[in-house]
């Protein structure tokens, strides 16, 4: 009888061979792919994932359980799903990356940033005289210096073609006010997402802030949503600015083909910009000392440390009344307890991974040549700064996505995506890493390591329709239960709308961050569905900081602004965004929702035209979802390409990801840290809100596995509930 190990081993190659030859192609009836385009639909249908078994909360087994590893990944059912999602992510790899453009190299020093390897301020020179680490067919982006800065376009992944049809649209048709107030606005009656909590919210939108902005709108431009009927707080409409447009040099650059392209004014990297900044000037001020009114002392941190308030476990906040931080636009009381963490968190890492290797592995003088105590102190904030960026892409791929995509499969996906299947398996095979290809790859060596870097021949940018599918709003809640940290009794509720802007510093201080800490950890979001909006987002100004003065707020209803961002930026409507990933479009609105009330509203708005759909409309209606999935199978495509994509095209998480870099404690700290860890080293009063009390931490067994579920006492209710429900 076969070792588990050779099992699986098997299995493996069994499932990245099959993966290459199901590759689903736009080339129907090729010879790689014999099948009509009729066939390839069906085949989605069929193999969705709906004969999967019941939905198990907290259901990763693999890593303990090898031969029930090999029982859920080989049962017929999840292999061929498994197929035809391994298919279709090589195929948008291949087929769904545009390239928009990068800016010129002129004015920049690579020799001068990348002195040192490190994340630098922009976010550029990340491929300055690095060939070897492309593969022959990306060699020549070597030379785009840009690549991925800040103030780079957004790519697309779709077809300038579609953009260009979908751009010739009327923008205020249907109305963005009647879709919000009959189709989004949730008016009070929210639903719930019990089995996640807001913690997974406010992670949410710290990501976004990392990952995205179009930054200020346009001073010059706006437009006029005409007022409609249904909607009672806008009855003579709602002015919205335009989206920032690029500068008339910005416009000259080759845009291939797309008549419209904005700019991220972040970096598109995933590089924890949101914490430091996509700046140096930002960054310094992150690093530097403050008196307690907020105002700068004039020096840095020592150690490279950042700023952060540690005796009161927050931000601190500067005399304008911002806080301290990479980027504080759209701020609430979520942003500051994630931001908070890892601020707390890479002060510990300087101070408990990189200090005591200061002259070992770090800050070694070289043959005639000393380190300074200031070039030191920039070594080891780049290196902190690293390994943080890293761990909270390893909490976002491996605990964030599978608490809001929970079943085993996508468990297992998820966390191979990071470890490979070594993790899953038992099973290393560094000798194959750069010599195969395609989805043998991914199964073998994830997408982070040694060898792992692909940037498909397409030039890394984040795209405005990963942008489009990160519209969730309705995962805000009309209100957070205030739990005591202390007694873990509920005290009372607080509206979200009162943890917003400018109110957030002083709604944050009344209670504490252990306290909001603890509230967000076991209170519950809203569901990802339609009639879910914040019921105060129908009508409330929005500022972009929390500071004594602001300069650009608007009154606005976010559901329609939504609708609208998505028409202003091309964004395809529903089922010609699903086409264009190659995904069946959807015949009617009766087979998007078995919900005939919504079925009646939304013929009546889109005049019985399902193609007139808006993309956030079907996204949130769709029933075409996996079991025990958060949000619907259209949103979910983008996200298995982007989410690979964003570590697969970044070097730090491939070539430089060793402990040459990052040291070995820099490493096995990512590696083997998880957002429990993170809350219970800075929080140690919430050992308990994780761990079981049979014995002392560590010794007591963690109950509460991913912390993005409501914690005890909350999640045990919730997982009785679902035991139950399953039941029945």
């Amino acid at each position: 009888m076969y070792k588990v190990d050779n099992l699986l081993l098997i299995l493996v190659l069994v499932l990245a061979s099959c993966t290459g030859n199901k590759n689903i192609k736009r080339e129907l009836s090729s010879e790689k792919d014999p099948r009509t385009k009729e066939q390839a639909d069906q085949d989605y249908w069929e193999h969705r994932g709906k004969d999967w078994s019941k939905f198990g909360y907290d259901g990763y087994t693999g890593k303990k359980n090898k031969l029930k590893f090999v029982g859920a990944v080989g049962s017929k059912s999840n292999l061929k799903y498994s197929l035809e999602l391994s298919g279709r992510r090589q195929e948008l790899l291949e087929e769904n990356l545009f390239d928009t453009g990068v800016s010129p190299n002129e004015n920049i020093d690579c020799d001068k940033v990348m002195k040192r390897v490190h994340r630098s301020a922009y976010g550029d020179c990340y491929f300055h005289k690095n060939p070897e680490h492309l593969s022959d067919k990306d060699k020549n982006l070597t030379n785009q210096l840009r690549m991925g800065a800040v103030h780079q376009r957004f790519g697309r992944n779709i077809n300038p073609d579609t953009i260009a049809e979908t751009s010739k649209q009327d923008l205020m048709t249907p109305s963005p006010l009647e879709i919000s107030e009959k189709l989004l606005s949730r008016n009070g009656k929210q639903v719930d997402a019990p089995v996640i909590n807001v913690l997974a919210t406010a992670w949410l939108q710290a990501m976004n802030h990392d990952w995205f902005t179009h930054g200020k709108n346009s001073k010059s431009k706006s437009y006029n949503i005409d007022a409609h009927k249904s909607h009672e707080h806008f009855k003579g409409g709602m002015k919205i600015p335009a989206t920032q447009t690029e500068s008339n040099k910005e416009k000259s650059l080759e845009s291939h083909g797309y008549d419209k392209t904005f700019r991220n004014r972040v970096t598109h990297w995933w590089d924890a910009s949101q914490i430091y900044g996509s700046d140096p000037e930002t960054i310094k001020k992150v690093r530097s000392e403050y008196n307690s009114k907020g105002v700068p002392t004039g020096r840095l941190l020592p150690d490279g440390k950042i700023a952060v308030d540690a005796k009161n476990r927050r931000l601190v906040y500067g005399k304008d009344g911002l806080p301290i931080t990479g980027f504080h636009d759209n701020w609430w009381v979520g942003l500051e307890l994630i931001h908070t963490l890892f601020h707390l968190e890479h002060n510990s890492i300087v101070d408990n991974i990189l200090k005591p290797r200061i002259g070992k592995e770090i800050c070694v003088p070289a043959k005639g040549k000393r380190f300074s105590k200031s070039e030191c102190n920039d070594v080891l904030f780049e290196k902190a700064r690293m390994i943080t960026s890293a761990l909270m892409a390893k909490i976002h791929t491996s605990e964030w996505t599978p608490a809001l995509l929970d079943n085993e499969m996508l468990q297992i996906g998820m966390r191979s995506n990071w470890y490979g299947m070594k993790e899953v398996s038992g099973i290393s095979l560094p000798a194959l890493r750069g010599k195969v290809d395609g989805g043998i790859k991914h199964l073998i060596s994830g997408l982070v390591g040694k060898k792992t870097l692909d940037l498909y021949s397409v030039p890394f940018t984040l795209t405005e329709e990963f942008v489009a599918v990160y519209r969730m709003h309705p995962l805000v809640p009309d209100f957070v239960n205030v739990r005591n940290d202390k007694t873990n009794k509920v005290t009372g509720k607080v509206s979200t709308r009162e943890m917003i802007f400018r109110q957030a510093k002083d709604t944050f201080t009344k209670h504490g961050s252990a306290t909001w800490l603890n509230s967000f950890g076991t209170s519950f979001p809203g569901a990802m569905t339609l009639h879910n909006y914040p019921t105060w987002m129908k009508n409330f100004v929005a500022e972009r900081n929390t500071g004594k003065g602001h300069g650009d707020s608007i009154k606005m209803d976010m559901g329609a602004v939504d609708i609208f961002r998505d028409r202003e930026r091309g964004v395809p409507k529903y089922n010609d965004f699903r086409r264009a990933l190659n995904l069946p479009a959807i015949r009617s609105f009766e087979e998007l929702t078995p919900n005939k009330d919504d079925v009646k509203v939304l013929k009546e708005i889109y005049q019985d035209d399902i193609e007139s759909m808006d993309l956030l409309i079907g996204t949130l209606a769709e029933a075409d979802r996996y079991p025990g999935f958060a949000f619907g199978n259209t949103p979910f495509y983008i996200f298995a390409l982007m989410a690979s994509r964003r570590l697969m095209a970044d070097p730090f998480f491939s070539d430089y990801y060793t402990a040459e870099y990052y040291t070995k404690g820099g490493i096995k700290h990512v590696q083997k840290q998880n957002m429990a860890d993170v809350i219970i080293r800075h929080f140690p009063e919430f050992k308990d809100r994780f761990y079981g009390k049979r014995k002392v931490f560590p010794g007591d067994k963690m109950v509460v596995k991913n912390a993005f579920r409501p914690w005890l006492p909350v999640y045990s209710d919730v997982k009785k509930a679902i035991k139950d429900m399953d039941g029945l």
